[in-house]
């Protein structure tokens, strides 16, 4: 019978229950995507990775929420980078591997650091899409409850992507307070192009994202980091190749911190590179029980 490890890490956070819980399984060929959803809405984590055909340092990994797979996500590729490096070159400082995703794949270095490992990637160049006009913004901004003057002066919400669209909001201020009131936000941001939206409060570099129902928010969301960073950079908030801090999470009682790096590239935004911390918490198997359950239903 197989048993089926798992693991669970904390990331964006050097110290375990911070920064963004993250559910790793480990050895899960067969699997099929109902079974990846189910166990990801059993572990009630807001996200979990699943890894595949582990060959030297390349794996593939599928991203499940509770609700729906993503084809890209930040905080799970890193956990799943620092839980390879302590299973697999627990000997080694520093390790690098190959996320191949569903449509793209991602390089991650991890440098080990005590018990926490330190991860960073390379999300690729952003891709900048749909700026709103004045009438869309307000409609946006009506949809958050907030308002066009809590927009930052000269700036309106953009489509960016680094593997999520995200629609960005860039705030001077109110951004704790912005709150989803609209039970249909994805169907007004798709047309857009966008994905989710993601809050950005300029002065406090502080982000925000969340389902588009709004009944779940985000403690860190690694890929909002990267296009916020890119549309910082673009904008002249920050220069390019220099390290920039986001926090988010606070306002949940799960402080993190998330480094982004925009590259230079002839003088507009290139490769955005995304980091933080990898803290480990457990790891553990699923009972023969419910491995007896998944086979008899062959979701394995």
């Amino acid at each position: 019978m197989k048993q089926l490890p798992y693991y669970h890490v904390d990331v964006f956070s050097k110290e375990p229950f911070a920064g963004n819980g993250l559910t790793v399984f480990t050895g899960t060929e067969g699997f099929s995507k109902s079974t990846m959803l189910q166990l990801t809405q059993e572990m009630r984590q807001f996200e979990s990775i699943f890894l595949q055909d582990l060959t030297g340092n390349k794996v593939r990994a599928y991203i499940f929420t509770c609700e729906e797979e993503l084809d890209f996500a930040g905080h799970p590729v890193l956990g799943a980078a620092g839980t390879l490096h302590d299973l697999y070159q627990p000997g080694e400082k520093r390790a690098e591997w190959i996320f191949e995703l569903n449509k793209k794949s991602v390089q991650v270095i991890t440098e080990r650091k005590g018990p926490v490992y330190e991860a960073i990637m390379n999300q690729g160049q952003a891709e900048f899409g749909q700026v709103l006009k004045e009438t869309e913004s307000a409609m946006l901004l009506d949809c958050i409850g907030l308002s066009p003057e809590d927009l930052y002066p000269g700036c309106y919400p953009t489509v960016v992507s680094t593997g999520l669209p995200y629609l960005i909001i860039p705030l001077q201020k109110n951004g704790f307070t912005a709150r989803v009131r609209v039970p249909d936000l994805e169907e007004r941001i798709l047309p857009f192009g966008a994905k989710f939206i993601g809050i950005l409060e300029i002065p406090s570099l502080c982000i925000r994202s969340g389902n588009n129902k709004g009944t779940s928010e985000d403690i860190a969301t690694g890929s909002l980091a990267g296009p916020v960073g890119a549309w910082l950079v673009k904008h002249g908030f920050h220069d390019a190749d220099t390290l920039i801090q986001l926090s988010q999470g606070t306002n949940l009682g799960r402080a993190s911190h998330l480094f982004v790096e925009v590259k230079d590239k002839e003088g507009r935004p290139g490769d955005v590179f995304v980091g933080g911390s990898v803290c480990k918490v457990s790891q553990n198997l699923l009972s023969n029980e419910l491995t007896e359950h998944l086979l008899r239903n062959r979701s394995l």
